[in-house]
Formats: C-alpha cells, structure tokens, sequence
C-alpha cells in the first residue's frame, strides 16, 4: 500500500531505513519473535516463534520501534517512508573530510605547512592538528 507521499505500510517497506513522524527507524530482513500460545500443561520455560509480522529498531537508541502503538498488527500497518542511500548520498557525507595530502598541505588549524607524518596520521609541527593521510582507497566510498 502506497500513499500520494511515497509512503508504506511497515510490512510492505523494504528492510533498511526508514522514517516514521521524525524518527528514523531500520526494518530488518528477520522477523519478530513472539511468544508461543500457551498449552497444557506449560512449558518450564516461555517458548517464542518467529512471526509474520516485521521486526524494526531506532537508530538513534537501538530500541525497538513500535511507533506508539503495543501490538505487532499495529505496528505493521503504520505508514513509513523508505530511506534510500545512493553512493552519491554516502560521498556527500564525507564532503567535509580533511586529509593530508602531501608537503604542500595547509594546516586548518593555523595555516602552517610543517608536518610531522606517521603511519596513519600527519600532524601539523605548529599547532599539533591531527589529519588521517590520504590514500587512492579513500578517494572513493565502496559499497
């Protein structure tokens, strides 16, 4: 079931992220767990099977996301919009990294062009900024 804004029912959304009233959830590929009908006599201890019904968290606190409401039935009819990440969405992202390049690098901090380089990291003789050194590996994010 689609909506005029592209939204979908939580069942119908496909697993990734997705967002609902503001927060941003994760549908996963699983299903949820839910306790096992009651028999005669009982079990020692409570039995669970995996349901229809999708299991879905918040990013933010890794908690499960039930979107007001206490029922798996509810839950899976609540409407959703899909989140799709492009690699051009992941570049965008890093647009702000800064890296060491060369000699010829100027130091954010204070302009200088000194550096002290290791391993992993070049640091500006002057003032003591830390930059990760770049690489052909990080010019481009592999999915």
């Amino acid at each position: 079931m689609t909506d005029p804004l592209g939204r979908v029912t939580l069942a119908d959304c496909p697993p990734g992220p997705f967002l609902y009233d503001g927060t941003l959830g994760f549908k996963t590929e699983y299903r949820a767990m839910v306790q096992a009908p009651w028999t005669n006599p009982a079990p020692p201890e409570p039995l669970y099977l995996t349901s229809r019904w999708p299991d879905a968290y918040c990013l933010a606190t890794g908690e499960a996301f039930w979107g007001g409401t206490t029922r798996h039935r509810d839950r899976a009819t609540l409407l959703v919009m899909p989140v799709t990440l492009t690699d051009g969405t992941v570049r965008s992202a890093r647009g702000g990294v800064l890296l060491y390049h060369g000699p010829a690098t100027i130091c954010p901090g204070c302009g200088g062009t000194a550096w002290l380089v290791g391993r992993r990291t070049a640091q500006c003789g002057r003032c003591g900024t830390a930059l990760d050194l770049a690489s052909p590996l990080m010019a481009e994010v592999r999915s």
